[in-house]
This record gives C-alpha cells, sequence and structure tokens, in this order.
C-alpha cells in the first residue's frame, strides 16, 4: 500500500485549511488544503469544493479503501453528511446544496484504512433566491400535506408534467454554450421532468465496474448542470434492464456484456454476491456524491422494468437492498421509484419505493385510453398512500395521437397521478415529442401551475353523468380540487370517424358526490384550447351530492373547483 497525495488545482476562492499533522505520514491521512468554487452563494444554488488530501490507497473508487466527507451545519443547526468523490482526472470534490439562508459551517474529513484525519474547517454564506430546491414528497415537507403528491423543498406546490427520453436527451443537440436542447424545448413547452437512462447512452461503468469512465462522468455532469439550471428534473435510471439481462433471459440479448460489473462474474453473482454488492455499494455511493447534490435529481429510478433483467427470484430482495441503500445515503432523500414492465402489478415494489408506477402499453383506443390509465392509477392510489405515477405508457406509429395522448394526461391527472404519464419517445416506430404532444402538455401545465394539490390534501369523487355517454373523474378536499369530463360516444371506432365525428354536447348534469358541504366555484377549462370558460356556483349539502350543468364542450372538459365558503 502506497501513500498517495491528491492534488487540485485552485480555484478563485481560495480558502486553506491547512490541517498540517505532523508525525510520520503513516500516522493518518490528512486534509491538506480545500477550495471554494464561492465563499457566498444563492439558497438551493450549489457548491463545489475541491480538496488536496493525503492517504493510502489504491484504488479512489472503493470507499472500502478510501472515503471523503463534509458534515455541513446549516444556521439553525441541522447537519448533513455529504459524500465526496474522486473526479477520475485531477481532484478530490465534494458538491452541496444548501437548503437555509445565513452562515454554514463545513468539516471535510478523509478516511482511510488508518483511520480518520482531523478535520479542516470553514463556512460559507447563503443568501435568499426565488428557487424552490428539489422534490420532496408531501408530507416530508409538512405533515399536513397529502402523502400522494410531490412538493419542492420548500414546500411550493409541484406537479409532474413531463415524458420519456429515455435514450435521446442528446439527440436534439448539446453544445458548450446553450446546454441540452431537449431541455429548453421542454421548458418553453411548460414541461418540468424528463425520464432518463445515463446507463444505456453515458455509462460510467461501461470499462470497469472499479474504473469509471471520464468522458461518460464528465457528459453526465454537464447534462446534470444543464437540467438544473433550466428547471428541468430528471427522472435518474440507475439501473435499466438491458444493463442487467443477458442472453438467457426470454425477452434476448441485454447489455450484459458491456456491464462492467461483468468482470466480477457472471451475472447471477450480481444479484447475491457479497463482493458484488460491495462494488455496487461503491458505485451508489458515487452517484449520490457526484449528481445527488443537484435538485435536478428529481427521483432515483432504481430499476426500470425488473423482470427484463435476470435478476428473477431475487428480484424483491434485490430492489429492495437497493432503494433502501439509496434512502438511507442520499443526504437529500430524493425520492425512489422503480418498476415492472407493461401492464404488471408490483406490490411488493410498491410497498418500498417511495413512488410507485406501472407501465401501460395495452393501448390501442385513443378514447379508451383514458378509463384504462384512471383504472391503473386508481389501483396505484389504493394500493398505496403515495405518489403514483404510470413511468412509460405509448403505442407504436402516430395515428392515434395526439389523442391517445391528450386523453391519457387528463385522466391520470384527474384519477389521482402525482405526474403526467411519460410517453415513451425512443424514435423509430415509437416517434419522438411532436408539437402537439408538446403543446397538449403544455395546456395542461397552465391549469395545474397554481394548483397546490399536496396542500389541498384531496380524495376521489364519485362523477355521475345524466348523459350516459359522458364519464368523468375527480379529485377534492376541503377547500377544493379539480374534475374531467369526456366523452366518450366514439369509443372504439376508427380514428378518422372519431375526428370527423365529434359534436358538442350541450346540457350535460353533471353530479358529484365527496365534495363538503359548503359553495364551490368551479372553472371550466378547455384542455384542447387552453382557455377557461365562465365560473359556475355550486352548492352542496351534508351527504348529498351537488348537481350543475356543464357548459357546452367537445370531447373532454376540465374544471377547477375551488371553495367560496
Amino acid at each position: 500500500m502506497k501513500t498517495i497525495r491528491s492534488l487540485s488545482l485552485l480555484g478563485p476562492v481560495l480558502l486553506l485549511a491547512a490541517v498540517l499533522i505532523s508525525g510520520c505520514s503513516g500516522a493518518s491521512p490528512r486534509i491538506l488544503a480545500v477550495t471554494l468554487d464561492r465563499s457566498e452563494l444563492p439558497r438551493y444554488e450549489s457548491l463545489e469544493i475541491k480538496v488536496i488530501l493525503e492517504a493510502r490507497y489504491d484504488n479512489p473508487y472503493d470507499a472500502r479503501q478510501v472515503r471523503l466527507d463534509g458534515l455541513f451545519t446549516a444556521p439553525d443547526g441541522t447537519q448533513m453528511t455529504v459524500p465526496g468523490f474522486w473526479d477520475g482526472e485531477d481532484a478530490w470534490r465534494v458538491r452541496f446544496t444548501p437548503s437555509q439562508t445565513g452562515e454554514w459551517q463545513y468539516a471535510l474529513t478523509v478516511r482511510d484504512r488508518r483511520g480518520v484525519s482531523q478535520p479542516a474547517e470553514g463556512s460559507f454564506v447563503v443568501a435568499p433566491s426565488d428557487l424552490h430546491g428539489w422534490l420532496q414528497v408531501g408530507t416530508w415537507v409538512d405533515p399536513s400535506y397529502s402523502s400522494r403528491y410531490l412538493v419542492y423543498h420548500d414546500g411550493t406546490p409541484f406537479y409532474g408534467v413531463g415524458h420519456c427520453d429515455a435514450l435521446n436527451i442528446l439527440t436534439d443537440g448539446f453544445d458548450a454554450e446553450s446546454g441540452v436542447r431537449l431541455f429548453d424545448n421542454m421548458r418553453a413547452a411548460g414541461e418540468n421532468y424528463v425520464v432518463w437512462w445515463p446507463l444505456y447512452t453515458n455509462s460510467p461503468i461501461s470499462n470497469s465496474y472499479d474504473q469509471y469512465n471520464l468522458a461518460n462522468l464528465k457528459m453526465i455532469d454537464l447534462i446534470v448542470a444543464d437540467a438544473q439550471e433550466k428547471g428541468i428534473f430528471l427522472v435518474f435510471t440507475v439501473w435499466d434492464h438491458p444493463e442487467l439481462r443477458d442472453n438467457t433471459h426470454p425477452w434476448g440479448n441485454g447489455r450484459w456484456s458491456a456491464n462492467g460489473f461483468n468482470d466480477l462474474g457472471e451475472i447471477s453473482l450480481f444479484f447475491t454476491d457479497p463482493e458484488a454488492w460491495a462494488w455496487q455499494e461503491n458505485f451508489y455511493r458515487y452517484l449520490i456524491a457526484r449528481w445527488g447534490y443537484s435538485p435536478a435529481i428529481g427521483l432515483w429510478q432504481i430499476v426500470s422494468e425488473i423482470n427484463g433483467t435476470n435478476a428473477y427470484d431475487q428480484a424483491n430482495p434485490w430492489h429492495e437492498r437497493v432503494n433502501a441503500y439509496f434512502a438511507a445515503n442520499d443526504p437529500y432523500r430524493h425520492p425512489t421509484t422503480a418498476s415492472m414492465s407493461g401492464d404488471t402489478d408490483w406490490p411488493e415494489g410498491y410497498a418500498v419505493t417511495d413512488v410507485p408506477q406501472v407501465h401501460v402499453y395495452d393501448l390501442e383506443d385513443p378514447i379508451e385510453a383514458a378509463e384504462t390509465i384512471a383504472s391503473w392509477t386508481g389501483r396505484m392510489w389504493t394500493g398505496q398512500a403515495k405518489p403514483n405515477w404510470i413511468g412509460e405508457f405509448g403505442v407504436p406509429g402516430n395515428q392515434v395521437y395526439p389523442e391517445l395522448f391528450h386523453n391519457a394526461i387528463w385522466a391520470a391527472l384527474a384519477s389521482g397521478a402525482s405526474m403526467t404519464p411519460a410517453e415513451w419517445n425512443s424514435a423509430g416506430s415509437w416517434g419522438e415529442m411532436t408539437a402537439d404532444l408538446y403543446a397538449d402538455n403544455s395546456r395542461l401545465a397552465r391549469f395545474v401551475a397554481d394548483l397546490p394539490l399536496a396542500r389541498l390534501d384531496p380524495s376521489p369523487l364519485q362523477i355521475r353523468s345524466r348523459d350516459p355517454q359522458v364519464r368523468g373523474w375527480g379529485l377534492a378536499g376541503q377547500e377544493g380540487g379539480l374534475l374531467w369530463v369526456q366523452d366518450f360516444s366514439l369509443q372504439g371506432r376508427p380514428i378518422a370517424e372519431i375526428r370527423a365525428g365529434q359534436t358538442v354536447r350541450s346540457g350535460v348534469e353533471i353530479e358529484i358526490g365527496g365534495l363538503a358541504e359548503g359553495t364551490y366555484t368551479l372553472t371550466p377549462y378547455d384542455p384542447w384550447q387552453g382557455v377557461y370558460l365562465e365560473p359556475i356556483q355550486v352548492s352542496c349539502l351534508q351527504n348529498r351530492p351537488c348537481a350543475f350543468v356543464l357548459p357546452d364542450f367537445t370531447a373532454d372538459l376540465a374544471l377547477r373547483i375551488e371553495r367560496s365558503r
């Protein structure tokens, strides 16, 4: 074992924490100096610290040999322990995002097999900002909030509007000046999240389980930083199913041969072998250390479609173990999610993950899609009092779009999803986001922009239409909520007939069960035009449904519910 001194280039703000420990070099590891990239920053922006240290190790990616940690103390005394990491190039680093204004204290330590260094201490100042931080489950921020919705760390309302570009984040282009063009398109459309498979496109372990790919690490750095700057949340997929599938699997060959963990042995050992788990822990710690600092990490997706991997009878225990690692070791406690493949319940996964999800591909009829999506959303709502979400959905080709997409996103909202269903995009027969789909998400984003679903703590409403060809879904709490109604008279017809045959529905009477006694303002919203219509006043008596007549509409109509008194 040799003594290695890690050097770092000094940045514009230099804080020398010269912990010069006397005695022989074998006594303990040492931190020689630290460099902050700035001494003052806005709340919820990020700080990077470079570290010069001296320690004994053979592999900087093995936390059993060497580990750098930062203890950050907030102005109110709250403490966070944040892991550091070797950047693969020339520096040890710690990345941190503060959540309080005022003066913060930090203490950095390095550990190797000889022990722990003396701390290198310092401080920095955090100023107010208009940023809101990372995502949390509602009840984690405020016990009075709903556990079924996400909010920003500061309690600001959030509803996820986005799609799945798991393989294609960089397809539209990337450059140092403008960053990821896809994020610009999303932001212009009012979207705020995207599902991404970073290991599929930029795997840090493409070379080896114990020596990470520098070019891919740096590319993920750029993508995460750009997403943070543009307000886009990444559903950061730790394992996409091809990475953990070999040619013996019924789905066909995956990408196990290109996964650096295959150097440790056959794929079955990945899920059971203690040494494989130790290196997984190293990898998960590295993901948290290098990218967990960023509010752009919306969710950690532990695994996408676990039944597409070789986990087999280890699927539940392995997933639970990985999920527990992220829950216990991520200082920002980004929520976790995971999935099985399309149209499959996974109650064991729902029980341990923070955001249950299902993938829905059994879709053909663009109108019936609303019923299918609402049914799956309702099943997840009933199964767990957690934010739920359809993490993938869609059909090949564009024949039934945008109608299928439109009905899916509105039915999900009205039946209790915490985010829009993530339409799968991988080019080819599965297509890409079009101007029509972006416009549809934009109109829904406008509807939910200031709707505080977590604070409203809604429950499902019972919607009954006097017109047998109109159905609806809705939710409300004591102070309000929403509902969405759909004309399904053309369900089962060819798409050409649906587009040509839609008629104006006039005088449709609706009864709502489940609203508390009181007077409400219902504001109709045309989901196809993105415009609000004249409000409707409705009085509800205790234990009785309240009835009202909808304004004329074509295809479907959304309504905001706000308690007047």
